[in-house]
């Protein structure tokens, strides 16, 4: 691959950002409101001439690939081979082939399990049981992983073993002897926006736990940029003008089955800001097709900000609870597509419960019409917000602005420490902790209780954004250092390697 310095040398850094960002001429410079926290003002700058960029609100700053590897959450390498891909400017060759080759073990594997589906009829049972169609079968490649033994001698026949084995698919278990990651499970390939195979979505066929399981992330494979069906939908998306988006792989093939065919689903996390990216290429208008209990309509304000940071227009229809799109479409067809063919602006719903006069919801709405970058559409929900409350439209303009900074001072508060184990308890869960040994500030308090009760829109994107390698290496790390007297070390750590420094020089006890 051209090293950095070759790359960077060939690339223009402001053709570069203004590809993410709109820049605007600045004397000698170009400006533009930073991603990477909430910015009122221009505060990243960019300097031609020395080819860097730096935002004086956060402090981040560096060379045109940082930013391309900070904006989409990837590597700096894995940024330094997108850019030169974009620029065309050529890498070395040996790289190229090894990862043409990883891509093509994955078709191959993907084909293979399509061929053992054929020939496995409790599988097919229990497709025919779920009414997925042939034709789904055969569009979406599901397949069937039926013997260890046969997919590595396969991969072996085909010189592709090692490489296959970078996927994390097959798991090592002694010398010579591989267990398959899916291994008696129904196979969903998940192909990225080119369609290209690049990972596996599986699911146990009737009891089993857990239900589903998807690829270990890889150079190829980021879970919260890509979502299920893209590479079927997207052309549909486009022409349709709007995106469905719903939670499971199996609500997707349903979907498209019935003729609804931009229809795409996250990969079991919830949408995050690269889903919107991506949905964002294709639409202006997404409709997010939720259960109608507490967790979807938690999903449905997690992704708000995400949707809306994008000027993305979000309309919502709620199931009734306890059923998702796949099983009405088999017990109740009609009236999903009477909920399809009605769905409410979001605002329409928040202004609603605004009427209710609860402060909360109030509270809830201006921060999701913050979001809003299109200042006459805000300027219109605003309005509309002080004709329902009487509330002068100057003091919910401070309004915004209060929560606004409410959440800035909360970011700021937060420690490394702190940021770490936030993320770790969202991403990974409470179980391993006990959390009265933790000593946390009130602010991450109020973030745990949020975590706890599932109300994730409501953490900090710094939390989120939070930039950790092996977060469950990391996560165990912090937890044991949060459980340090704070009278043991003058300032918090800022990176995991200070941690880890720490932890060789001070003692740990559990607070008592």
């Amino acid at each position: 691959m051209a090293d950095s310095e070759q790359i960077l040398r060939k690339v223009d850094i402001v053709d570069v950002i203004s590809s993410y960002l709109e820049l605007k001429k600045s004397g000698s410079n170009y400006s533009a409101r930073c991603p990477f926290h909430q910015d009122d003002t221009p505060s990243l700058f960019v300097s031609p001439t020395k080819g860097i960029w730096k935002c004086f609100g956060c402090g981040v700053g560096g060379d045109a690939i940082k930013f391309v590897a900070l904006y989409e959450n990837i590597s700096y390498s894995e940024a330094l081979m997108k850019v030169a891909k974009k620029y065309n400017i050529p890498l070395k060759p040996k790289r190229q082939k090894k990862d043409e080759k990883l891509l093509k073990a994955l078709e191959l594997v993907a084909q293979l399990y399509m061929e053992k589906l054929r020939n496995t009829p409790f599988a097919i049972d229990y497709l025919k049981e779920r009414v997925v169609s042939s034709r789904s079968v055969h569009k979406f490649m599901l397949g069937f992983s039926k013997s260890s033994e046969e997919l590595v001698r396969f991969l072996k026949e085909k010189g592709l073993l090692d490489v296959y084995e970078r996927t994390g698919n097959i798991i090592k278990i002694d010398n010579g002897i591989y267990r398959d990651l899916f291994l008696s499970r129904l196979t969903i390939p998940i192909k990225d926006e080119k369609g290209k195979v690049i990972a596996f979505g599986g699911r146990v066929l009737y009891d089993g736990q857990p239900k589903y399981i998807n690829s270990p992330e890889s150079e190829f494979f980021k879970k919260r940029e890509v979502m299920f069906g893209f590479y079927e939908a997207k052309d549909y998306i486009r022409e349709r003008g709007h995106a469905i988006v719903v939670e499971g792989y199996f609500d997707v093939i349903s979907m498209h089955d019935e003729g609804f065919k931009n229809t795409v689903a996250p990969l079991g996390t919830s949408l995050t800001r690269e889903h919107a990216q991506l949905l964002k290429r294709y639409t202006k208008e997404v409709l997010l097709l939720f259960d109608g209990d507490d967790a979807g309509r938690k999903a449905v304000w997690q992704s708000l900000p995400h949707l809306l940071s994008e000027g993305i227009k979000v309309k919502v229809a709620y199931l009734p609870e306890g059923k998702d799109p796949d099983t009405m479409l088999k017990s109740d067809k009609e009236h999903l597509k009477k909920l399809l063919s009605q769905p409410k602006d979001i605002f329409d719903l928040l202004l609603e419960n605004v009427r209710e006069g609860d402060k909360k919801n109030l509270e809830d709405t201006l921060r999701f019409v913050g979001f809003i970058k299109d200042s006459i559409e805000k300027h219109d929900i605003l309005t509309r917000i002080s004709n329902l409350t009487n509330i002068p439209i100057s003091v919910l303009y401070e309004g915004i602005s209060k929560v606004s900074h409410e959440e800035k001072d909360q970011d700021l508060q937060l420690t490394y420490l702190e940021r770490v184990f936030l993320l770790g308890l969202m991403k990974l869960g409470a179980e391993e902790v006990n959390l009265k040994e933790i000593l946390l500030s009130p602010q991450a308090m109020e973030i745990v209780e949020y975590i706890l009760s599932g109300d994730y829109h409501l953490v900090p994107e710094s939390v989120k954004n939070t930039k950790v390698y092996n977060l469950e290496s990391a996560f165990k790390e912090c937890s044991e250092m949060l459980k340090i007297k704070q009278d043991e070390f003058k300032e918090s750590p800022k990176s995991i390697k200070e941690v880890r420094d720490k932890k060789e020089i001070v003692r740990f006890r559990k607070r008592i």
